[in-house]
């Protein structure tokens, strides 16, 4: 009998649990908890972006940084800056077909036979000249932007193309012999304008670095992309 009694009361308070006693969120109760976590990722997301994009401006300064190191490392042992001309390179931009210019961006010689550099294939973090993706071989387009400033003035009288801003009496001036470029955090190549995050975290213009000055800026006043 008392079993019976027992095993009923149990068979009752499991039935009330499951029943009137049962409880869960409303319809409103949830949109509300929705709506305080997408305000919640609205606030938080600008600011997670925002730090990606410093952390990567600070990486591709570090990255120059290695990079100007090495040139000049191989410009004591060579007495001069790795060459841009690859002979007989088919590629490149169209209007400078048959320059022999391969190389602008960083070139394997910075770290084969000598390793001035561990990898010379330091790829921009903000993704490369996606422009020239099917101008030069092997994905080095994703590399930094490498020029060799006395071999694009040599290059001025065959094409044309080059005289803006390597035909100008003051071209080594600007910048020194060698010149290196990131496109930045607007993703589009444009090495006439410089980054400036002051005027926003994305804006136009691409991370510049010369022989002359490590923020790719120049006092020279005849400069017309100052």
């Amino acid at each position: 009998m008392k079993l019976n009694v027992i095993s009923k009361s149990l068979i009752s308070s499991r039935s009330g649990c499951a029943g009137s006693d049962a409880w869960g969120f409303t319809l409103i109760e949830l949109l509300v908890v929705i709506g305080v976590i997408l305000i919640l990722i609205a606030i938080a997301l600008p600011h997670f972006l925002s730090a990606q994009i410093r952390a990567n401006v600070a990486r591709v300064s570090a990255d120059m940084r290695s990079v100007s190191q090495a040139l000049e490392e191989y410009q004591m042992d060579y007495r001069k800056y790795p060459t841009m001309i690859s002979p007989g390179f088919p590629g490149g931009v169209p209007p400078l077909a048959g320059s022999d210019l391969k190389w602008w961006y960083v070139p394997d010689s910075l770290s084969t036979p000598i390793a001035y550099l561990k990898n010379a294939n330091l790829q921009c973090p903000f993704g490369g000249n996606y422009a020239r993706s099917g101008d030069f071989p092997d994905e080095i387009w994703r590399r930094y932007g490498y020029e060799n400033i006395l071999e694009l003035i040599a290059k001025v009288p065959e094409f044309p193309i080059l005289k803006t801003r390597y035909g100008h009496p003051n071209a080594l001036v600007w910048s020194g012999p060698w010149r290196l470029q990131c496109v930045g955090p607007d993703r589009e190549w444009d090495p006439n304008i410089q980054y400036n995050p002051t005027n926003g975290l994305v804006t136009r213009g691409d991370i510049l670095r010369t022989q002359k000055s490590p923020t790719g800026l120049v006092n020279d006043f005849d400069n017309p992309y100052r």
